[in-house]
């Protein structure tokens, strides 16, 4: 089932300037799907335009089958989890009430918020401890889990992820990827997430949106696009040789399944 539908987007500016050009997609409940591309083709304007931050120019967003139009934007905001590379922690607020703010403003229990809280501090592999710290008492790579776990705070079905790991350094990078995957794997939320890492868009996704300067270039699995890609761009985007080693084991064991049944090339695969 889609849970979110993007069908013939625009976004156009005042100059003339299109930063998206015709885009469809379709998000399947349970996905982590990775936008991908350079800077300034339209990432994170796409992600802000589903949260509606800014306006659709043409075409029409439909989130759970429902016209972005016809929400209420509050009550869309409040149902998509949205994490960014700043986090966006409130700094004068305790750790247990950044966790806890929207289910807060919503008029739940402090008793009920607070073991929420605590719930979501373990899940995403802090202690309890840092629940009465400031975010000025965190590393990088704590904000950003803590960013995590404000965002599954009000159970959304939907999070929105815009470059979360873009500000640390590589180690702690990795460690956050790997625990998003692991939370990703336990808990199904639908993620769309935003990067311009090749390494991080081939480990995370379940598939990839290629973007090149306002356009789809291809949408489809890691496997897919590195071996299978559409386009020179494409090709040219990813690189055989330098990417094998970046898929997983059970990326590794889908591409070998999709070897098999003749759905990727093994031709260009292995070719010079």
């Amino acid at each position: 089932m889609s849970i979110i539908e993007a069908s013939n987007l625009y976004k156009h500016y005042t100059d003339g300037f299109d930063v998206l050009q015709n885009v469809s997609f379709d998000l399947e409940e349970g996905e982590l799907v990775v936008l991908v591309g350079a800077s300034g083709c339209g990432k994170t304007t796409l992600l802000k335009m589903i949260n509606k931050l800014i306006p659709v120019s043409d075409g029409v967003i439909r989130v759970h089958g429902k016209k972005l139009s016809d929400w209420n934007t509050i009550e869309l905001r409040r149902s998509i989890g949205y994490v960014i590379q700043q986090t966006g922690l409130y700094p004068h607020m305790k750790i247990d009430r950044n966790i806890g703010f929207v289910p807060f403003v919503k008029g739940i229990k402090k008793s009920v918020w607070k073991e929420k809280a605590r719930e979501l501090i373990r899940l995403v592999g802090l202690d309890e401890s840092y629940l009465s710290r400031y975010p000025r008492e965190l590393s990088g790579g704590e904000a950003q889990r803590i960013g995590v776990a404000r965002a599954l705070a009000a159970d959304p079905d939907i999070i929105l992820m815009d470059e979360p790991f873009g500000a640390v350094d590589e180690i702690t990078r990795k460690k956050l990827q790997d625990e998003l995957k692991r939370l990703h794997k336990k808990l199904r939320k639908t993620i769309l997430f935003v990067t311009h890492d090749i390494d991080e868009a081939l480990k995370l996704g379940d598939r990839i949106i290629l973007f090149n300067k306002g356009n789809i270039e291809q949408i489809g699995t890691p496997e897919e696009l590195v071996f299978s890609p559409k386009s020179d761009y494409v090709e040219e985007f990813f690189g055989v040789k330098g990417f094998k080693a970046s898929l997983d084991e059970d990326k590794l064991q889908k591409m070998y399944k999709s070897i098999l049944e003749g759905k990727i090339d093994k031709d260009h695969m292995f070719k010079s």
